[in-house]
């Protein structure tokens, strides 16, 4: 279950696309399974709330509703990248010499200050990469999943900063 708080108050537009297009889903590969990517985001911030649960509760339960809602902009994307006729795979696209995504592109981190700084940086290259992404897609449809993804990606990015200033 979604913890509303941490995504935007916008509903998600339909999932579709205008027409199949296999260097869309290319462009997309990067941002479902990328170095900096959904499947990244969801891995990595389930892992700081595993690590956290001990120490700090409101942390824990910050990470676990964030990697949620990234879970659901993967569905998104994996559901772009199909219709598109891709096959959304956990590697990145061509531009990142299909390297297939592994554990290495978590970042584990050894404290939680520098696992909350490591975070805010990948949502700003996230907030980054879409809208780089959008302006090489030319498909009314993929854009506005990406603008309404950049929504929840800038709403992480206060509750990292606000976690930052609480407790580093």
């Amino acid at each position: 279950m979604i913890n509303y708080l941490y995504h935007a108050n916008e509903p998600y537009p339909e999932i579709r696309v205008e027409n199949k297009n296999q260097y869309y889903a290319e462009i997309l590969m990067d941002d479902y399974a990328g170095f900096i990517s959904e499947f990244s985001a969801v891995s990595q911030y389930m892992y700081h709330s595993l690590k956290s649960v001990k120490s700090i509760e409101y942390l824990s339960n910050m990470w676990r509703n964030i990697s949620i809602v990234e879970m659901h902009h993967l569905d998104i994307l994996g559901q772009l990248i199909t219709l598109l006729g891709g096959k959304p795979i956990y590697r990145g696209s061509f531009s990142t010499s299909c390297q297939y995504w592994n554990g290495n592109f978590v970042y584990y981190g050894d404290n939680i200050c520098n696992q909350l700084n490591a975070d805010l940086k990948s949502e700003y290259q996230a907030i980054y990469n879409y809208e780089n992404h959008i302006c090489m897609i030319d498909d009314k449809y993929i854009r506005e999943n990406l603008k309404r993804i950049i929504l929840d990606e800038q709403i992480h990015v206060k509750y990292f900063e606000s976690a930052i200033k609480k407790f580093c």
